[in-house]
């Protein structure tokens, strides 16, 4: 890492990487408990993200100079250290091959019927590795480009469907009970909040006159306002009983765009703003992955790392698309369980350690 990041590179990945599991997961999820109510998500979670940021911003603040998994075998040691680094690894490992599949479903079953998922993802991962291989600082400006023709491509989603919004398609409100907000919530925290933790591999030390905490509350912010309104949208385009039955509703709304009193037919474009969320997680993913493994094993060559990686997602997600019968139950059900308890846990462990040490 010769250049330093700067702080605004350090949002536009946060930015990213919480929106990342929407399409296909986080809505299904959500309107799976909520319904109606499932716009409200992600305004309640706005409190649970900034209390995780300042977990995040903890945990970088132990010495600044280094990287997670450094920072994990200096407190626990070699031995201890390393169980815990492979565990993490195996999660995001998980994580990135359920957002390749998700990501190959998507494009096969809307734009490619004829052609394996394999070619799709296999096409994703040589433009991963291609970036993994100039480096971090490269990855953060690429994000930094892509934050632009995010935010374009939303504001004119935005504009385009406000003719098409029937606020009594959100009817009626507050429906949902004490239980479909505590699952609701329970899976918003597993799909775009925990995946913050992946920041903490970037030293502190390596980011030009660090303002982490409130970069990440900002960048955090404004990525709950956007999907708050993505949802809130295709809710108010379709209701939740049509929304429920599309595979991807978030990609069907952007059908109804219409600009200047024109059925502009762009959707196809616009749904970028969800792919390079995908996609930008997908590397972050796999060089927190590769560099964790770096450090473990104190293996010098990093960029076959980052190939060894692309080609066991590759694996992995062709293993997982022989289960997509079972996805959908275990997005909504099992995993967001699985991923909050983990992610609690891990970042509870290290942070009780980090207190200790200061005494």
């Amino acid at each position: 890492m010769k250049k330093k990041i700067t702080n605004f590179e350090i949002s536009t990945l946060n930015y990213f990487i919480t929106r990342a599991f929407l399409i296909g997961i986080t809505f299904n999820a959500l309107i799976n408990f909520m319904k109606q109510d499932s716009w409200i998500i992600p305004i309640l979670g706005i409190i649970p993200g900034i209390m995780f940021i300042f977990v995040i911003n903890y945990i970088m603040n132990y010495e600044p100079s280094l990287s997670l998994p450094d920072k994990i075998i200096k407190l626990f040691k070699r031995k201890i250290g390393v169980v815990i680094i492979i565990i993490s690894v195996l999660f995001a490992f998980f994580m990135c091959t359920l957002n390749f599949l998700n990501l190959g479903n998507f494009i096969q079953s809307q734009f490619l019927t004829k052609t394996p998922i394999l070619a799709i993802v296999i096409l994703f991962a040589i433009a991963t590795f291609y970036i993994l291989t100039k480096g971090i600082n490269t990855m953060s400006r690429t994000s930094n480009i892509l934050f632009y023709l995010n935010i374009i491509f939303l504001i004119i989603s935005s504009l385009g469907l406000i003719q098409s919004l029937k606020i009594s398609n959100l009817k009626p409100f507050l429906v949902s009970s004490m239980e479909d907000y505590a699952s609701g919530l329970n899976s918003y925290y597993a799909f775009n909040i925990s995946p913050m933790i992946l920041l903490t591999m970037i030293p502190k030390d390596r980011i030009e006159n660090p303002k982490i905490k409130k970069c990440l509350i900002i960048s955090y912010i404004l990525s709950a306002i956007t999907l708050f309104g993505l949802i809130f949208e295709t809710l108010a385009v379709f209701g939740y009983e049509l929304a429920s039955l599309y595979e991807y509703a978030e990609f069907h709304v952007l059908k109804h765009v219409s600009l200047f009193g024109l059925n502009s037919r762009i959707e196809s474009i616009l749904v970028m703003q969800l792919l390079y969320d995908v996609f930008i997680f997908n590397v972050f993913v796999i060089y927190f992955i590769a560099n964790n493994v770096k450090t473990v094993f104190k293996f010098k060559k990093v960029n076959l790392l980052y190939f060894i990686t692309c080609i066991l997602i590759i694996v992995g997600t062709l293993f997982l698309s022989k289960y997509n019968i079972y996805l959908d139950n275990l997005i909504a059900n099992i995993i967001p369980i699985f991923a909050t308890i983990f992610t609690i846990l891990f970042v509870a462990i290290i942070c009780i350690k980090i207190k200790i040490s200061k005494k």
